[in-house]
């Protein structure tokens, strides 16, 4: 823009070009500003709906000694190799190296700092809301339900009372 305002040639050009040559200007940096937040808007969805479905943390238990208090700690949340979409893709996933989780994990089994206490860990899957976590642990629909909704179906709510009254 600068660049437009300051060229020598200006005293040559009318008004109307001038101000072409500066929308021209203005029309290019828009668009090439828009497309820009367009991109950084769809990268920054598909990763939060990646991290969502990736979502891993390290959940723990520490203790300085036998006779204190155990604490309970959770670390991440930390990004699993696959996607974690079911209970079963949980325990395929946890079977794989997950490097950052682990080895956050492992870091728990005692205070580096003082060289004592003692800790155990395991990964589980990291929700933000508590439907996510019971969607992602509901069993399937069990035969014996689908039976009863038949029956529900088939039922006639009058029915008995015309028996009782026949």
């Amino acid at each position: 823009m600068a660049k437009i305002l300051s060229d020598p040639d200006n005293s040559n050009r009318s008004a109307e070009e001038l101000a072409e040559l500066i929308l021209d200007r203005v029309y290019d940096l828009a668009v090439t500003t828009a497309k820009a937040e367009v991109r950084a808007e769809t990268r920054q969805e598909i990763i939060a709906n990646d991290a969502i479905e990736r979502r891993l943390a390290v959940v723990g238990q520490i203790t300085f000694g036998p006779q204190e208090p155990t604490h309970t700690v959770v670390l991440g949340p930390f990004r699993a190799t696959r996607p974690l979409t079911s209970e079963e893709r949980f325990r395929e996933v946890v079977k794989l190296p997950n490097a950052a989780a682990r080895e956050a994990g492992q870091h728990l089994a005692w205070d580096s700092k003082t060289g004592r206490g003692s800790g155990r860990f395991m990964l589980a899957p990291a929700f933000m809301k508590p439907r996510d976590a019971w969607d992602f642990y509901r069993p399937d629909r069990r035969p014996d339900l689908e039976n009863i909704t038949k029956s529900i179906a088939r039922w006639r709510p009058g029915l008995w009372a015309e028996e009782v009254n026949a």
